[in-house]
């Protein structure tokens, strides 16, 4: 009988803490619901529609979107650009972890201070001191190669400089984030496997393929999803620094829908078209990588 109480005092005492708990999500699934369920229920609506008429046009604003030559050859960039900037980041930020994790503990502490700093400027800020470097007229790029009697390189228009003025900031700016999450998972790998892989005569290359890649197998799929998602998004500095040029050599989706936007012949319908598109592929990467991290863990 004791028993049958206390399990009824436990039950009634778990509902009412569901009503509490119900009660303090109430204001964030409020917000939530203004500021991004509604608008994305109205924006799907929309892509559907005519923009003159608001009559249902089934998937007339996607097929026109998929049709743009620019918006294609868009999506083109911005994938060779997150392969490159995927490989460059994993790859250079694991091995120069994997160093920092093997130094002095105060020299590796001043290393992910000063490297973290790109981190907090913004792409705007970054951009404008990339500009002053790279500037044809007078940067100080073009003052290093003056001074050694060589032409000036149009580093904004000429040839694939453009790609590269691209891709640079963007690693600056993510190479110290990178690193750090590629410190974290070194630290997370128990000490005991390089010991049983010492004791097995297994030298630091060995280590590395056999032991830490296989341990560290989650914070890949972390920071790939990342770099991922990130790139596809990608705006402010191709905005500011080639305005998608030249020949839309460095246009990019978001870049590409930013003008399209603010561009009064163009429906505005298949603006939102073009950006649920790049948000059904952010979707599905981040989906697919939830699914092989609930298999690794599953499987551990």
């Amino acid at each position: 009988m004791m028993g049958k109480a206390l399990e009824k005092k436990k039950d009634s005492f778990k509902y009412r803490s569901q009503g509490t708990g119900y009660l303090l999500i109430l204001p964030a699934f409020l917000l939530l619901s203004i500021f991004a369920y509604v608008p994305l229920i109205m924006a799907v609506f929309r892509s559907f529609s005519d923009y003159n008429t608001g009559k249902w046009n089934n998937f007339e604003n996607y097929d026109y979107i998929l049709k743009t030559p620019t918006f294609t050859q868009s999506f083109k960039n911005v994938v060779i650009f997150t392969l490159i900037i995927i490989v460059a980041q994993v790859v250079l930020s694991f091995f120069f972890a994997y160093v920092l994790k093997s130094i002095q503990t105060k020299v590796a502490n001043a290393i992910k201070i000063i490297i973290y700093i790109p981190c907090i400027i913004s792409g705007v800020v970054t951009s404008i001191i990339f500009l002053f470097m790279l500037n044809y007229g007078g940067g100080l790029f073009t003052s290093i190669l003056l001074s050694l009697d060589k032409d000036p390189i149009a580093f904004v228009t000429e040839g694939y400089w453009p790609v590269l003025c691209i891709l640079l900031p963007t690693f600056w700016l993510g190479f110290g984030y990178n690193v750090l999450v590629m410190y974290a998972g070194l630290l997370n790998v128990p000490k005991s496997y390089y010991e049983a892989a010492k004791i097995d005569g297994a030298n630091i290359f060995q280590q590395i393929i056999y032991v830490t890649i296989p341990n560290m197998k989650n914070t890949f799929i972390l920071m790939i999803v990342n770099l991922t998602t990130g790139t596809l998004q990608m705006m402010d500095i191709p905005l500011l620094i080639t305005a998608g040029g030249p020949d839309y050599m460095t246009m990019t989706p978001a870049l590409y829908l930013y003008n399209s936007f603010r561009d009064p012949l163009r429906s505005q319908n298949v603006t939102i078209a073009g950006a649920l598109l790049i948000m059904i592929v952010i979707v599905a990467i981040n989906a697919i990588a939830f699914k092989l991290v609930r298999s690794n863990k599953s499987g551990e």
